[in-house]
């Protein structure tokens, strides 16, 4: 998510203008996340492709945690106000959203069976304003949007307190929204998605900021390759194992082992700087587009399977996958140069014009 899923940095702060970990991260979030959805594609046309890949379901976690860390490194030492702070998480986010949510809402106006394969019904409205209402959006990467504007909002409205303030209140409101989720069994899905212990991740992620930043945690090499195996170890356990309950204690079985890897990478960010291999450059290339790759690769995996389905080569599990992950990647790599670039540029311009302080500037 570009600040959520995928945020760019913030090119007003020096701090976080090129934490090449985070970056690569975000690359390695959206391919975890594209895996999963092709191993449920595998399962749709019966030839079993990465049966049993439900370890990509972490990536969104790792998102989260991403966020979190981000909100906090591009808001230090800057001042800013609840307006000024929303209008840039909009800009980032919202329009390439839109703009996948209206090629959805067009296919689904002409084949409705194509959007949202694995079931449930569609919601227009809730597409388009991210608010849930326990209905698929049409979209269907869009709901994790709908955590990261709770998120926003909460820190947002605190943001004029200062960095600091802003992560501290906001850490224990969600703290508090996640353990009513946990004391409390009350009816309808408003309850369920405000208590959900997916936003502890948020302050996962904020609370790695403040331990790096205060300099409780020193940036070292060996502590973090150590963290990354574990963190990924650990994963992968659950996933071998069948671990019960994957999805209601998220924040624990994926967000922890993600929280692992995420600091094990920031501890590497010293030894990532250093190398000048064509590989590294591959991957933060991956980081840069994973906002484009996360929010267009369900119309790109539905597209391509269904061309593979018509050429008679879905059967084969190895070479379904293959040519899914391929051309997904691409086009998520091409959507970023030819769409959200230019996008972002001009919804820049446009509320530059829109916002009072930039005309009192």
């Amino acid at each position: 998510m570009k600040e959520t899923l995928p945020l760019q940095h913030s090119r007003h702060n020096k701090q976080d203008a090129n934490i090449e970990s985070v970056q690569i991260m975000r690359g390695f979030a959206a391919l975890l996340v594209v895996l999963l959805h092709i191993s449920i594609k595998g399962a749709q046309y019966g030839n079993d492709a990465l049966k049993g890949f439900t370890i990509g379901e972490a990536g969104v976690d790792l998102f989260f945690i991403i966020s979190g860390y981000i909100m906090c490194v591009s808001t230090i030492g800057r001042e800013m106000n609840f307006g000024q702070f929303m209008m840039h998480r909009v800009r980032r986010i919202l329009p390439l959203y839109w703009l996948t949510t209206t090629i959805g809402l067009i296919i689904f106006l002409y084949r409705p069976e194509i959007i949202n394969t694995s079931g449930g019904e569609t919601s227009i409205w809730a597409s388009y304003t991210l608010i849930p209402n326990g209905k698929r959006y049409l979209n269907s990467n869009g709901w994790t949007l709908s955590y990261e504007f709770v998120f926003y909002i909460l820190f947002g409205l605190l943001i004029h307190r200062g960095t600091y303030k802003a992560m501290q209140l906001s850490s224990v409101l969600l703290v508090i929204m996640a353990a009513a989720g946990l004391l409390f069994a009350y009816p309808g899905h408003t309850f369920h998605f405000l208590t959900s212990n997916l936003f502890l991740e948020f302050v996962y992620g904020m609370g790695i900021f403040y331990l790096f930043n205060k300099k409780i945690i020193r940036p070292n090499t060996a502590m973090g390759l150590v963290l990354c195996i574990l963190g990924v170890l650990l994963l992968v356990a659950e996933m071998y194992f069948h671990v019960p309950g994957q999805q209601e204690s998220r924040a624990w079985l994926w967000g922890i082992p993600m929280l692992m890897v995420f600091t094990g990478f920031l501890n590497l960010e010293g030894f990532i700087k250093g190398s000048r291999s064509r590989i590294k450059k591959l991957l933060l290339e991956a980081g840069n587009s994973s906002y484009s790759l996360y929010l267009f690769h369900p119309f790109t995996l539905s597209g391509t399977a269904m061309c593979l389905k018509r050429l008679g080569i879905a059967y084969n599990p190895y070479l379904f996958a293959f040519i899914l992950f391929t051309v997904t990647v691409t086009a998520g790599y091409l959507v970023y140069i030819y769409i959200e670039r230019p996008l972002v540029a001009v919804s820049k311009q446009f509320l530059a014009k829109k916002s009072p302080s930039k005309r009192e500037a």
